[in-house]
């Protein structure tokens, strides 16, 4: 072996070490993403699963407020026919009857 094969056959054993552990260190990162992972995709669905139940509760007080509205509405008409009608009434009599 000549010395020049000797210092190739003792770089490639110094860097093999080195080699070895940033390759362990990125398999390393990878573990603890896939690891890490499933709990934020666990926080991010419960999150999201509130988000999703307040809307829903939203939408059921509007729901409940826009029937009391109409409600309202319809008393409201019924009132106001009924005034139209006294209204018309005495106008009516004020004119002996004629329209």
């Amino acid at each position: 072996m000549t010395s020049e094969e000797m210092q190739k056959a003792m770089d490639f054993i110094v860097e093999l070490p080195a080699k070895t552990a940033v390759k362990l260190d990125r398999l390393s990162e990878n573990v603890d993403a896939i690891v890490v992972s499933p709990e934020r995709n666990e926080k991010k669905s419960e999150r999201t699963e509130e988000g999703i139940r307040a809307l829903v509760s939203i939408a059921e007080i509007r729901e409940r407020e826009i029937a009391t509205l109409s409600d309202n509405g319809r008393a409201t008409d019924e009132r106001l026919n009924t005034l139209i009608n006294v209204v018309e009434r005495q106008t009516s009599k004020g004119r002996n009857g004629k329209p």
